[in-house]
C-alpha cells in the first residue's frame, strides 16, 4: 500500500460518486463539500488522512530508508530496502515483493544502488496468471527478490527471467538471461531501471541495437544527448482539470456557431475540435470519429479517399486557448502526437501521428523538436512507427502508459543520420541521394491525405493536393519503410558480423534472421493477416523488399 491517501480506494464503498469524479479539482471540491454534507465522513476521511501522511513521515525522516523513504513511499519497497539493511556482511536474504521494485520510477534510487553496489543476486517476475496467490488479480505481478551482502558482492552481473507463470518456468534456460551494471547503464541510462526481456534473445537483440543506436535523450550528456531537441508536453489540455474549456456540438449549435469541416466558426472566431489518442493511428490522423451518441467508430475506407472528410471530436476548445497553450512553443500548424495508453500484448505499442495543430487531449502526449524543420520530424515521426523501433518498445514498456521516461530511453536514429548516402539507392561515397531523401517522399505520400495537413505538406516543400487513399499502395510504401528501417537499425551484412557479440550469432547468422523474428513477435499482426490473406504477408512482403536492398548495398560496395 501506499502511505499517502488514496482518495478514489477511501470512497469507493462509502461514495462511489466522489471515487469515479475522477483527478483533479472536481474531487477534491467534492471531498471539501462533506465538512458541511457529512462531517462525519469527511471527519473519518481526515483522520485516515493524517495517520498516513504521520507514517510517511516517520519513515522518511527516520534514516532507515534512504532510497525508498522518500516521494511515494511504499510498503513494499520499505519491506525490500529493511530485508537489505538486515542481512549480515556475507549473507542472503530471499522476498517476494511487486516487480515494480525493479522498474518503477518511484523505486529508482533503491534499484541503481542494487546494482551499483552488485548486491542484487537475482529477480525472477511472475504474472499471477495461474493464480498462484488465490485472492490477488491474476494479472498482478510480482518477483521473487534474491539480495547478498556488501561482503559477497555479486560481479557476474544479476540474473533475471520475466514473465514466469509457474516456479517450473525457472528451468528454461532460454528465459533466463545476466545484466550487469553497464548493461542497465547502457539500455536505461537516466533511470537505471530494468529492462524486461521475454527471452535471452531479446536481450541480446536489444543490447546489439543499444550499442548501434543511442537513446532519444542521454540526460547525463547535456545538449549532446539529445540531438533532435526533444521537449514533451502532456497533451494541451487535461480532460478534467481544463474541461470547463470545452463545448459540446449542440451547446455551439445553439449559439449560432457553424460546423465546417470539423471546425466551428462564428465571424472570424473559431472553436477547433479536441483530438484524443483514440482518433489517430500510423499515418493517419483520421483513424477515428465521434458518433451523435458520443461513441467512436473507425472511419471507413469511403471517408478516408475523401480529401475533404474530418473526424468530428467529442468537444470543441475555442481557439484561442489552444495558442495560449503552444505560446512560445510550436509556430507550426501542425503537431506531431503519440497514444500514452499502450500495452506491450497490443498489436503495436507506439502509435504516433502528425495531425493539424488543434486542441489536444492529455491522452496523446506532445513531440515539440527545438528545430521544427518538417522534413526532419516528418522521418522522425516514421522511424517511431516503424516495426524495429516497436520491438525494442516491447522490451522497455513495462505497464499500459507509454511514459516521457520509456520513450526519452528508446534507441531513435539522430538527425545525422538522414543525411548520410542512401546505401540500397545507388548513392556512392561523394553524395547523391541521401537517406532522408529516399525517405521523406514516401513518408509525405502516407502523411498528406486529407487538406487539413496542407500547411504541413507546404512546409515540406509540396504545394500539390492531397495524396489518394490506396489501401495497396499504402501497403506497399509502409512495407519499404520498415525495410529500410530494419537496414538502419541493424546494420549490413559485414557490420552485424563485426559488431554481433558471439552470444547474437548463436541465435541469428545474419541481419536478415533477426528481421524475420522481431516480426515474428508482433502475433496480432500475423493473425489478422492470415485471417484476410492466409499467410503473413506483412512479413513476406517486407521481407522480399529487405532482400532486394541487401543486394542492392552488396552490388554498389
Amino acid at each position: 500500500m501506499l502511505f499517502r491517501s488514496k482518495e478514489k480506494e477511501f470512497f469507493a464503498s462509502s461514495r462511489p460518486d466522489i471515487a469515479e469524479a475522477g483527478t483533479g479539482s472536481r474531487r477534491k471540491q467534492m471531498i471539501k463539500d462533506l465538512e458541511q454534507n457529512d462531517p462525519s465522513l469527511y471527519r473519518t476521511f481526515s483522520e485516515e488522512l493524517r495517520k498516513h501522511d504521520g507514517i510517511a513521515h516517520f519513515i522518511g525522516n527516520s534514516g532507515r530508508y534512504p532510497f525508498c523513504g522518500r516521494g511515494r513511499i511504499n510498503t513494499y519497497a520499505v519491506f525490500a530496502e529493511l530485508n537489505r539493511t538486515l542481512i549480515n556482511f556475507i549473507g542472503r536474504v530471499g522476498c517476494i515483493v511487486p516487480s515494480g521494485i525493479a522498474t518503477d520510477d518511484t523505486t529508482k534510487f533503491f534499484f541503481q544502488d542494487l546494482i551499483a553496489r552488485s548486491s542484487l543476486v537475482s529477480l525472477y517476475d511472475f504474472e499471477n496468471r495461474d493464480c498462484i496467490f488465490i485472492g490477488v488479480h491474476r494479472s498482478y505481478k510480482f518477483c521473487l527478490l534474491t539480495l547478498t551482502g556488501s561482503g559477497k558482492p555479486n560481479q557476474r552481473g544479476a540474473e533475471f527471467l520475466f514473465f514466469a507463470h509457474q516456479t517450473t518456468d525457472l528451468g528454461d534456460p532460454e528465459r533466463r538471461f545476466v545484466l550487469t551494471a553497464d548493461d542497465i547503464a547502457l539500455l536505461n541510462p537516466n533511470t537505471r531501471t530494468c529492462p524486461i526481456f521475454r527471452s535471452r534473445r531479446d536481450a541480446e537483440l536489444t543490447r546489439y541495437i543499444y550499442r548501434r543506436v543511442q537513446v532519444l535523450i542521454d540526460e547525463s550528456q547535456g545538449e549532446r544527448g539529445n540531438p533532435w531537441g526533444i521537449s514533451f508536453k502532456q497533451g494541451l489540455f487535461n480532460m478534467t482539470s481544463d474541461s470547463h474549456l470545452f463545448r459540446e456540438r449542440k451547446e455551439l449549435e445553439k449559439a449560432g456557431w457553424q460546423l465546417q469541416g470539423n471546425v466551428f466558426v462564428r465571424g472570424q472566431e473559431r472553436h477547433l475540435p479536441l483530438y484524443e489518442a483514440k482518433m489517430i493511428h500510423h499515418y493517419d490522423h483520421r483513424w477515428a470519429t465521434y458518433t451523435p451518441e458520443g461513441d467512436t467508430r473507425d472511419l471507413t475506407l469511403a471517408e478516408k479517399r475523401r480529401p475533404d472528410f474530418a473526424p468530428l471530436p467529442r468537444y470543441w476548445v475555442e481557439a484561442r486557448h489552444v495558442a495560449a497553450a503552444l505560446a512560445g512553443r510550436w509556430k507550426k500548424e501542425w503537431l506531431l502526437g503519440f497514444r500514452d495508453i499502450t500495452n506491450t500484448t497490443n498489436e503495436r505499442t507506439v502509435i504516433a501521428s502528425v495531425l493539424p495543430s488543434m486542441a489536444v487531449g492529455h491522452t496523446m502526449p506532445i513531440i515539440l523538436p527545438r528545430n521544427d524543420d518538417a522534413h526532419a520530424i516528418i522521418l522522425f515521426s516514421a522511424s517511431l512507427i516503424s516495426f524495429a523501433f516497436d520491438y525494442i518498445s516491447r522490451q522497455k514498456v513495462g505497464g499500459t502508459h507509454l511514459t516521457f521516461g520509456f520513450l526519452q530511453q528508446l534507441p531513435i536514429l539522430p538527425p545525422s543520420t538522414y543525411s548520410l548516402p542512401c546505401p540500397w539507392a545507388g548513392a556512392g561515397p561523394a553524395g547523391g541521394v541521401t537517406i532522408g531523401d529516399w525517405l521523406l517522399p514516401r513518408v509525405l505520400e502516407l502523411v498528406y491525405t486529407s487538406h487539413d495537413l496542407a500547411p504541413f505538406a507546404r512546409d515540406c516543400g509540396y504545394d500539390d493536393p492531397p495524396f489518394k487513399w490506396d489501401e495497396e499502395r499504402r501497403f506497399q510504401l509502409r512495407c519499404e519503410l520498415d525495410a529500410a528501417f530494419f537496414h538502419l537499425y541493424l546494420g549490413t551484412e559485414q557490420e552485424w558480423r563485426e559488431q554481433a557479440a558471439p552470444e547474437l550469432l548463436a541465435y541469428f547468422s545474419s541481419p536478415r534472421d533477426a528481421v524475420a523474428y522481431i516480426l515474428d513477435t508482433f502475433p496480432i499482426v500475423k493473425r489478422k493477416d492470415e485471417q484476410v490473406y492466409n499467410e503473413y504477408r506483412t512479413r513476406r512482403v517486407i521481407i522480399e523488399n529487405y532482400e532486394n536492398m541487401a543486394a542492392a548495398i552488396s552490388n554498389h560496395t
